[in-house]
């Protein structure tokens, strides 16, 4: 079967001596590994510019369903990105987005309204000119929606304590590496009721935003299966300290 799709590059590895293996989140497709042979070659430097991470890119491809790697046909840049390549923080994002985007979405399926989600966020975060520090919280926030494991939006004087496990506010604190404390629960709260357009809003200390990444990747880690230390978040941590 050939078909016509719009995707996402997550990440490429080296495959032999001039292939890469691309993983990409397709919206009719999900996600899909793809053998792309000769890429690395040197005439083929623009081509391999195709496959950087969070590129969004049009293409048409070959597709099996019982056969794990697929093959292009035909790939083309979909919308080119004017300031995540040179902002040092918007790169910081998409560099970490990248990563916990190929645990999250790893044996993704087929899903239209949460490709537009991704696809739309990535663009935001290109065009804005406001502030961006909180960005990929409330990205993570908003892909557990899509995911199945959104918190619960519980949380009140008798239930001022967030539970990563359960993913709800509870009234005790009954495990510290489980549980957030009132200030870091109140925080998280309000991190998940943040729009994209409502960033400004926020106004988070450089130690609570700190706090409030290493919870929410636990959180993620609690509901993503085989979730790994996520490398990119000392980059991260660093360039908004």
């Amino acid at each position: 079967m050939i078909c016509k799709t719009d995707g996402i590059v997550i990440h490429s590895l080296k495959y032999g001596e001039t292939s890469i293996i691309a993983r990409i989140f397709t919206r009719e497709l999900g996600m899909q590994s793809y053998l792309v042979r000769g890429v690395r070659k040197a005439r083929s430097k623009n081509r391999q510019m195709l496959f950087q991470p969070l590129t969004l890119v049009s293409m048409v491809a070959y597709h099996k369903e019982k056969e794990g790697l697929q093959h292009i046909k035909e790939i083309e840049l979909k919308e080119a990105y004017q300031s995540i390549p040179s902002d040092i923080q918007k790169t910081s994002i998409a560099i970490f987005l990248a990563e916990i985007f190929s645990y999250a979405l790893k044996n993704q399926e087929s899903n239209s309204p949460l490709f537009g989600f991704l696809h739309n966020a990535l663009c935001y975060l290109d065009q804005t000119s406001g502030r961006i520090a909180d960005f990929h919280l409330v990205v993570m926030f908003q892909l557990s929606r899509f995911l199945g494991f959104q918190p619960r939006n519980n949380r009140s004087r008798h239930n001022p304590f967030f539970n990563l496990r359960e993913g709800l506010y509870q009234p005790v604190m009954e495990d510290a590496t489980m549980c957030l404390d009132k200030e870091l629960s109140k925080a998280f709260h309000s991190i998940s009721l943040v729009e994209l357009h409502g960033l400004d809003s926020l106004r988070l200390t450089n130690p609570l935003r700190k706090a409030l990444l290493d919870k929410t990747i636990d959180y993620y880690r609690h509901h993503v299966a085989g979730m790994p230390e996520v490398k990119s978040r000392a980059v991260l941590e660093m360039v908004f300290a």
